[in-house]
């Protein structure tokens, strides 16, 4: 599974690092779901430390991590930039919305001051065919149903969430949303339970999605 990111417009990102006026910048990149996307890693912060430079800005360090969203691996990572960050303005982040607010939080105990900024938007999380080409496949509901839809997900490849078959807007297998040019994903079930010989599960008569529990702060906390 990758977290994919795009690269959002560069003005937008300057932008903000002046609404802040900030003039000295640490680069955190991601080595690991961004660099996959090329939205970070190594190639990503070199990009992003001439394009800053470029503008004006001091670029005091950067560094690339493999864990910027683990707050474990992201403490030790800041602990070695210690001088810089004592000088910086602001952090600009190349990683998805999750690594930017563990930097947030490691930074809490001696930096609070610090602004973080992200260069990229988080998109979906992914599946990967190859590099550039990635697909959203769950979008982490917290109620899975692949058991009953031969393991294609409805939430995601249906356009409409719905639960209990096509709407009339399906025409020849594809979904109107869209101008009809993706599959419908509840023909994608029928097709797959097809093959399991599970039809049965198919005509199973499913509530309306009760949305109340993915709309707000969830966690998993087992330890």
């Amino acid at each position: 599974m990758v977290v994919i990111t795009t690269k959002k417009p560069e003005e937008e990102v300057y932008e903000a690092l002046d609404n802040y006026k900030v003039k000295k910048v640490v680069i955190v990149s991601c080595g690991t779901c961004a660099a996959l996307c090329q939205t970070g890693g190594t190639e990503g912060a070199e990009e992003w430390h001439n394009k800053l430079e470029e503008k004006g800005y001091q670029v005091l360090t950067e560094i690339v991590s493999e864990d910027v969203c683990d707050n474990r691996v992201m403490r030790k990572d800041l602990r070695k930039i210690e001088e810089e960050l004592d000088q910086a303005d602001g952090i600009l982040s190349l990683s998805c919305g999750l690594g930017v607010q563990s930097i947030i939080e490691m930074l809490q105990r001696k930096h609070p001051e610090i602004p973080v900024f992200t260069a990229n938007d988080t998109e979906f999380m992914g599946m990967t065919e190859r590099i550039g080409r990635f697909y959203m496949r769950c979008q982490g509901c917290g109620d899975c149903l692949l058991n009953d839809t031969g393991g294609i997900c409805p939430i995601t490849t249906c356009a409409k969430a719905l639960m209990n078959g096509p709407c009339g807007g399906m025409v020849e297998g594809k979904c109107e949303v869209g101008d009809y040019e993706k599959d419908c994903g509840w023909v994608l079930i029928y097709e797959r339970l097809k093959e399991l010989g599970r039809l049965d599960l198919f005509s199973k008569l499913r509530p309306p999605r009760d949305w109340s529990e993915t709309g707000h702060q969830r966690e998993v906390v087992f330890r």
